[in-house]
């Protein structure tokens, strides 16, 4: 506490007293069972995130009007008392785990799909969300008074199975925030028209809650500033705060963005930590009761900042506990470098998005509580010798996973430094903080009792002298070559060429062949040091199978930069004076260039393997030596190969 006083200070939000000042935010996992019920799993994860050290633990969108509130399969239900146990177990686990707990009370409105729902989306009008042909329903007044006794039905559940609280969702473009906005709401009853009208079903599902069940803390999360046009903007949102405080709201939960605002509501790595903390400062001028900030806040300098500058009073941790769940007894006991640090991936967006069960990309356990034993040591009786081949991502966490599960292990990485192709990722504007988690990885093999041999590149006869039980290859990848004429010219770079600063390149005409993430990545760098560039891709997209949100801001920064992109372009030879090349309408151009780079990909690099299975009876290979795919199956392959040896040497 003594680095961090504000963040760790106790609060008291209505009648409830928090021992710190660090909010789990409600993030969607996915992980009920199909019929809305809490799951064995959800349990688990909460239940970390309650013994991490969270003061407050906002339970995920709870759907209050099931199956037409829903927006996604693995959906907490809360519209009946058959969910009341299993939410019963889930408020008592956070509980006696040392947090106190409210759940979000949720109806997605125009914000779902027929898919998901079975029946037509509902809305306060029938106007469709951008980019979607799904036209909702324009709800009747009676249905509307309908929902209000259906979120003041859930609070009594939510009482009932004992949380401390509810939070009304009405953020983010859901139902509540489509009636607050004047962007989506165009009814001409009461509840449609001014501030007061449209404000109405919120504030009348306040009143219902606590005149029903005075003693549940009642928060909202509200959308200070919708971000797309004719949307709710700040002005009227802190009107909206003052009534909402007048009605008997406790707590208010500062976002922002819908799902037509682009980048506002869930941030891509570009954004600076903290950019959110002027609304929360600003509704903390305007209401008495308490505030609660967040979105990208990356460490407990920054929210202890927020709160001592008197901003918000409380600060909320969405991607950095799923990275983290110890995040805040770390950041208390001053263990920072100890903190998991999340890359900005947004991995787990997309998979809430698409109805996947979320994971983390840095921590394997996230989702996998009950099955995944990271930190904690196993006592094998024989304590096996284990030797790793290569330091890059799949290398080091399985060396760091084994030894915590009592094994002896051995790393040889042939490079000077550990990292693998995390130190060339990490270069690209804005992806620093992969070099944070490499640094990470790093500083916990350094606490660990894994022999780090650096500068060694692993030779069979090693075998003999190591006498390992298992011998595990994460030898990575190599990029792929092109096969065209002309390639291997004094012009022709790699794409590691570029980001190991091995070429720099300033002022030069380059066209990169292949516009995936490594392409687009590579052409940001390139933008830096002032080169005009051309990226050209036979498919038809750039940077295809990359995250939406990161892949928006990149390409967004390409064409603010001027990049020319090529799609549906084929690299043909390099002939003087650059690049011949056939476009889609099957006509040839040559593009002129001083450089050209490839950025086609990368192929696995496992030569060794398959001469290790004739040398040991025990070999696993894992991280892109199997199949090159990305961080988030490098680390996964090495947690589970770590239980899957604890398992066998019990």
């Amino acid at each position: 506490m003594e680095g961090f006083p504000a963040l760790f200070s106790p609060f008291k939000v209505g009648r409830v007293m928090l021992k710190n000042r660090v909010v789990m935010a409600p993030m969607a996992l996915k992980y009920a069972n199909l019929d809305g019920g809490v799951s064995e799993r959800q349990i688990a994860y909460y239940q970390d995130r309650a013994r991490g050290g969270a003061g407050l633990i906002i339970v995920e969108a709870a759907c209050v009007d099931a199956p037409v509130g829903k927006e996604g399969f693995g959906q907490i239900l809360i519209d009946h008392p058959r969910y009341i146990r299993g939410l019963s177990r889930l408020a008592e686990t956070v509980k006696t785990a040392g947090s106190r707990a409210i759940i979000q009370l949720f109806h997605a409105g125009r914000q779902t799909h027929e898919i998901i729902t079975g029946m037509q989306p509902v809305a306060p009008s029938p106007l469709p969300v951008k980019n979607s042909r799904e036209i909702p329903r324009e709800l009747s007044g009676e249905e509307v008074e309908n929902l209000r006794d259906k979120f003041i039905a859930a609070a009594g559940y939510a009482h009932t199975a004992g949380f401390d609280g509810v939070e009304l969702h009405a953020a983010h473009g859901y139902l509540i925030n489509q009636f607050l906005s004047p962007d989506s709401n165009q009814r001409s009853d009461q509840y449609g028209g001014s501030l007061e009208n449209r404000a109405r079903l919120l504030l009348e599902i306040v009143t219902g809650i606590k005149q029903s069940f005075p003693d549940l803390v009642l928060g909202v999360r509200l959308n200070i500033d919708d971000f797309v046009p004719g949307g709710l903007e700040m002005t009227e949102s802190l009107a909206i705060c003052r009534l909402l405080e007048a009605a008997g709201a406790e707590l208010i939960n500062c976002s922002c963005g819908t799902y037509e605002s682009g980048l506002t509501s869930i941030e891509p790595a570009s954004y600076p930590e903290g950019w959110r903390s002027y609304m929360a400062a600003a509704v903390k001028q305007a209401v008495s009761i308490p505030v609660v900030s967040g979105g990208i806040i990356r460490t407990p300098q920054m929210a202890e900042e927020m709160i001592a500058k008197q901003q918000t009073d409380l600060v909320f941790l969405g991607r950095a506990l799923l990275a983290d769940s110890d995040w805040p007894c770390k950041a208390e006991k001053g263990e920072l470098e100890d903190i998991r640090p999340c890359i900005m991936c947004n991995h787990c967006i997309e998979s809430s998005f698409g109805n996947i069960n979320v994971g983390c990309t840095v921590n394997p356990a996230a989702g996998r509580e009950r099955e995944c034993l990271t930190g904690k040591s196993i006592n094998i009786k024989k304590r096996p010798g284990v030797v790793v081949v290569g330091g890059g991502p799949a290398g080091m966490q399985a060396a760091l996973a084994i030894s915590q599960r009592g094994f002896e292990v051995n790393l040889f990485e042939k490079e000077e430094k550990l990292g693998g192709l995390l130190n060339l990722a990490a270069v690209p504007p804005h992806k620093e903080r992969i070099a944070l988690f490499r640094d990470y990885l790093i500083k916990q093999l350094q606490k660990s009792s894994v022999g780090i041999k650096l500068n060694q590149l692993f030779k069979a006869e090693y075998l003999e002298q190591e006498c390992p039980a298992h011998l595990i290859i994460a030898t990575g990848s190599k990029p792929l070559q092109p096969a065209f004429t002309g390639w291997k010219g004094p012009q022709c770079l790699q794409v590691e060429d570029i980001l190991s600063g091995r070429y720099q390149l300033s002022g030069q005409q380059v066209v990169i062949i292949g516009g995936g993430s490594d392409g687009c990545e590579t052409a940001a760098c390139l933008l830096e040091t002032g080169n005009d560039i051309t990226i050209v891709e036979q498919a038809g997209f750039m940077a295809r199978t990359m995250e939406k949100k990161n892949r928006r801001d990149l390409l967004n920064r390409l064409k603010n930069g001027g990049v020319l992109t090529l799609t549906g372009t084929k690299a043909m030879e390099i002939i003087p004076p650059g690049l011949r090349i056939i476009r889609r309408d099957e006509q040839e151009e040559i593009l002129p260039a001083d450089y050209i780079v490839a950025a086609i990909g990368y192929e696995p690099d496992n030569e060794i393997y398959f001469k290790a299975l004739t040398l040991h009876p025990s070999v696993f290979m894992i991280g892109d030596a199997r199949a090159v795919k990305g961080i988030k199956e490098a680390i996964l392959q090495g947690e589970m190969l770590a239980a899957t040896l604890a398992h066998r040497n019990r």
